[in-house]
This record gives C-alpha cells, sequence and structure tokens, in this order.
C-alpha cells in the first residue's frame, strides 16, 4: 500500500487500515526507523487492564459444568475442578 507525506511531514491512513487495527482518533503509534524503513506499530498499553476486565466478565458469566446441579458432586469433574483447571477460581 503506498501512501504520500504532505508538506507538513504527515501521512493518511486510509479508513480500511484503521479499521483493521481498531484504530480511533488520539491513539498512539510507536514509530521506528531502520536504515530505510519505518515501522509504525499500535501501543496496546493498556492491553494488561484489558486481560484483567476480560477475565473478570469471564468469572461472572461462566458456563455451567455439563452436568446439572444436583449430580455435581457424583460426577468425575466439579465445577470447582473445571474452573480450577482453567486458572479461574470462583
Amino acid at each position: 500500500m503506498r501512501v504520500k507525506v504532505d508538506k507538513y511531514g504527515r501521512i493518511f491512513l486510509p479508513k480500511d487500515v484503521r479499521d483493521k487495527l481498531g484504530l480511533h482518533e488520539n491513539d498512539e503509534l510507536s514509530l521506528e526507523v531502520r536504515e530505510d524503513e519505518i515501522v509504525i506499530r499500535v501501543q496496546r498499553d493498556d492491553l494488561e487492564k484489558r486481560v484483567d476486565e476480560l477475565v473478570e466478565y469471564l468469572k461472572s458469566h461462566l458456563p455451567k459444568p455439563f452436568v446439572a446441579e444436583a449430580e455435581e458432586g457424583e460426577k468425575w469433574v466439579t465445577r470447582k475442578h473445571a474452573l480450577e483447571k482453567i486458572g479461574l477460581k470462583e
């Protein structure tokens, strides 16, 4: 993909690129110069925060194990065991 540099040194990122990368106004990008190349990366400083939010969401929206509540104690795999296996605790 080719883009042009304007008289102020700016480049325009096409909409399909912005959409694909999930870029919005005021998002930050990092820029690295390698010999005759410019590498532009999306800054995802909030990734750890987003992962924590996802874990909390999953904890509160966990699917039930494939056994009824009354049968849970009789099965080999209990809900507690299943949650521990995937790294979550009630």
